[in-house]
Formats: structure tokens, C-alpha cells, sequence
């Protein structure tokens, strides 16, 4: 049983870079958008998709670096090659994504985020402060969301473990986000 220090480390190395890319690509779509338009609501929903492109290129290519290093993706190369290990890969990964993420993105770029940033730049004016500030109350939400399908999800959402480690240990019981992390310093 791993404690609540530990699961926000999890939590932490899991989120942060994503949210570092998609907060560095929401600010600059943001900030294109109402510089090419002139107009909030523009602005509010460029950074919307500006944030989901950066958040999930980082998202997919964890997971499938991670479901195509697992022992499952493994044998099935080994038994019927890489074509099939391709798709094996692909749909672990759309499967992993949709659980973690599913229900958080629904709420948040249909009603959550776009309403928030809006409402932000309304009140404190078309800047990129009030674009962060709309942001993180819009993250919020969104992390309340996904951090409950990530801990009631995780054997369907983390990668079974490598190689020799296979039979050891359960997906169930590994406590590190991804079993190949993209970034140093996360646990092995």
C-alpha cells in the first residue's frame, strides 16, 4: 500500500511535464489567437486546443512507449511479429488514455476550461496572466477528475511490467506512472 506522500509523488512525476506542455502551448495559441483575431472567445477556445495538442503528444507517446516495451506487447511480437504488436500497442494505449483521461476531458473542453479561460480574460483583461489564472482553476477540475480514474483505473491504464520483471509483479502493484519514464529522477 503505497502512502498519501507517495501517491502525490506519483501524481506529481505522472502530471507535471504534461501540464508544463500543455501550459506552454495554451498561453501561445491563446496569445496568437487574440492577437489574430481580436476576440476572447477565439482566444479562450485556441488555447483550449493549443493545451490538449501539447498535453496529450506527451500523454500517447508514454503510453506507447510503455505498453510496447510490456511483457503482453512482447510475446505477442515474438509469436506474430511486430505488425500485430503495432496494433496490440495502439490499442492498449487508446485504452489507457480513454480510462485516465476520458471522463476529465469530457467535462473540461466542453463546459470547464473554455468557460473558465473566458472568464478570466473578461475579468482581468486579454493578457496571459488571465489566461494562466483561467487555466489553473479550469486544471482544478480537471486533475479532481482524472486522479480518481487514474487510481481506480491503473491496471488498465499502466503498461504490465518488462522482460524479466513480468512474473514478479502485477500492473496493479507497480506505483510508478509509466514503466518507462520519459522523465530522470522518476522511480524504476
Amino acid at each position: 500500500m503505497t502512502t498519501n506522500r507517495g501517491r502525490a509523488r506519483v501524481w506529481l512525476l505522472r502530471y507535471l511535464p504534461l501540464e508544463v506542455c500543455g501550459t506552454i502551448a495554451a498561453l501561445l495559441g491563446a496569445w496568437y489567437a487574440y492577437e489574430a483575431s481580436g476576440s476572447l472567445a477565439i482566444a479562450a477556445l485556441a488555447g483550449s486546443l493549443a493545451e490538449s495538442v501539447g498535453y496529450y503528444t506527451l500523454v500517447v507517446v508514454r503510453a506507447v512507449r510503455g505498453h510496447a516495451a510490456s511483457a503482453r506487447v512482447l510475446r505477442v511480437r515474438g509469436r506474430d511479429g511486430r505488425g500485430r504488436a503495432a496494433l496490440v500497442t495502439a490499442g492498449l494505449t487508446l485504452r489507457s488514455v480513454a480510462v485516465e483521461f476520458g471522463p476529465a476531458e469530457i467535462v473540461d473542453s466542453v463546459l470547464v476550461r473554455p468557460a473558465l479561460l473566458w472568464a478570466a480574460s473578461a475579468a482581468l483583461g486579454a493578457h496571459p496572466w488571465a489566461w494562466l489564472v483561467g487555466k489553473l482553476a479550469a486544471d482544478a477540475v480537471f486533475y479532481a477528475i482524472a486522479i480518481v480514474s487514474f487510481e481506480l483505473g491503473r491496471r488498465v491504464i499502466l503498461p504490465a511490467e518488462t522482460g524479466a520483471s513480468a512474473p514478479a509483479q502485477s500492473p496493479a502493484s507497480v506505483d510508478r506512472p509509466i514503466a518507462r519514464p520519459l522523465i530522470s529522477g522518476a522511480p524504476r
